[in-house]
């Protein structure tokens, strides 16, 4: 029975092979591929194809032939995982929504020809049946497959999103989903290979359409998460919001602050000199201090990157942060005015936010460099840091305790340098941090 090639369960299962991968294709083509997809496709293709083709037929019951289902289902998971550079939990999301497509087709296909009285035909897959192509079953076949695909991937497939990561949310549903799956698949064997007496055609036709809505419940569940997971995003984005509106206020109120205080001095000097009092070289030493720090001509090339530049320089001034930059802000024009504000404005945030906790305030230094080079753009961060910090995926974990609410600052800057192909490198050591980030010479 190993390689039984008159028993149309021996080919079927190369059909249900092909139909499986054409699901997938439509539940996954939006994921990021791994370098060489298309020859590492061909090739694990072939091998699925290979190793299907081998599979004993040891038995024809439905426990067993599930299983056979099942395996493949699982072989095609490892395929797509080696094809596709994503998380594992993100491909198998997609797989099990590709299953339950193929699956309700099929059972679509089963229920028209079923009730059309062409059971024979629509169970080529069976021991005791032949393969029949008759004009109203292929009929049958090419349009319950083709628009049940259409329609799953219309309302479910197109939730999909490049860049959309299936890990956050409840995998309990993902679990939910997956058995009540693999229950509508055995339950369907098991209508199909008689392990019960179902030859009513009515009652199969019952079946049949309650294990579409099986698999269709799997996919309302499967994708709820998704919206779920939305519903969470725009809140979380809508928090931050608040937060970064609620800091640059504080930052706002400090550099006023800051500047009535040196103004009130410089009102006293003035004052002083026009009295004619004694003018000490330390006098117009601290009055020249004073005004450069308004001096926001900061000319780097690129106009939003200068007046992130200025508004940082008044916060390390206030906080009597040395802040130095050499920056040619005309090789970020590749990037949006909006970006750049988010990436630099959060590493220099968390740079002047770490430097503040150190003791030593001769310690508290921050710099910043933009060069370009060899057809790459350099952007570090440099700072110096107390204590020990923690990382967890390459990133720093934030040190406040309400975790939920911070730490999307260094999530921003790998967004950001991922949007343009760059890759980000954070280093830490010798009571020093640096943030380093380099970009293809105008991105991708």
């Amino acid at each position: 029975m190993f390689f039984a090639f008159s028993s149309p369960l021996f080919w079927y299962r190369l059909i249900f092979l092909t139909e499986l991968f054409a699901a997938e294709a439509l539940m996954t083509f939006k994921l990021k591929r791994r370098s060489y997809f298309a020859l590492r496709a061909v090739l694990l293709a072939a091998g699925c194809y290979a190793v299907t083709f081998l599979f004993p037929i040891a038995a024809y019951n439905a426990f067993y032939v599930s299983f056979m289902f099942v395996f493949i289902f699982f072989m095609t998971i490892a395929a797509l995982y080696a094809c596709y550079r994503e998380p594992l939990l993100n491909v198998v999301f997609c797989c099990i929504a590709a299953y339950a497509t193929q699956h309700i087709a099929y059972e679509v296909y089963t229920f028209f020809v079923t009730a059309f009285g062409l059971q024979t035909a629509s169970l080529p897959y069976a021991e005791t049946g032949k393969l029949a192509f008759d004009v109203w079953t292929m009929a049958i076949y090419i349009e319950s497959y083709a628009a049940g695909y259409a329609l799953m991937y219309l309302f479910f497939g197109t939730r999909i999103k490049r860049g959309t990561d299936f890990r956050i949310g409840n995998v309990a549903q993902l679990v939910i989903s997956g058995v009540i799956l693999l229950t509508a698949v055995l339950l369907s064997s098991v209508v199909t290979y008689r392990d019960v007496a179902l030859t009513d055609v009515v009652i199969m036709c019952v079946v049949h359409a309650y294990d579409s809505l099986c698999c269709v419940l799997a996919l309302v569940i499967q994708f709820s998460m998704l919206r779920r997971k939305k519903i969470q995003s725009d809140l979380d984005t809508l928090q931050r919001l608040h937060d970064s509106e609620r800091k640059h206020y504080m930052l706002f109120k400090e550099n006023v602050d800051y500047i009535n205080l040196k103004c009130h001095d410089l009102k006293h000097q003035i004052r002083r000199i026009a009295q004619g009092g004694e003018v000490k070289d330390s006098v117009i030493s601290e009055i020249e201090n004073a005004v450069s720090i308004y001096d926001s001509d900061v000319k780097t090339g690129n106009e939003t990157l200068d007046i992130v530049l200025t508004e940082k320089r008044l916060a390390c001034a206030g906080k009597g942060i040395t802040f130095s930059v050499i920056a040619d802000g005309r090789k970020l024009d590749f990037m949006t005015d909006a970006d750049i504000c988010a990436l630099f404005g959060n590493a220099l945030d968390n740079a002047i936010e770490a430097v503040c906790r150190l003791p030593d305030r001769d310690k508290r230094s921050v710099s910043l460099s933009v060069r370009s080079s060899c057809g790459f753009v350099s952007v570090r961060v440099r700072n110096r840091c107390a204590g020990e910090v923690r990382f967890e995926n390459g990133l720093p974990v934030t040190t406040k305790s309400d975790r939920s609410r911070h730490g999307y600052g260094m999530k921003s800057i790998k967004a950001i340098t991922e949007r343009y192909g760059g890759q980000l490198d954070v280093t830490t050591g010798g009571g020093e941090f640096s943030l380093g980030i380099l970009f293809p010479a105008g991105g991708i």
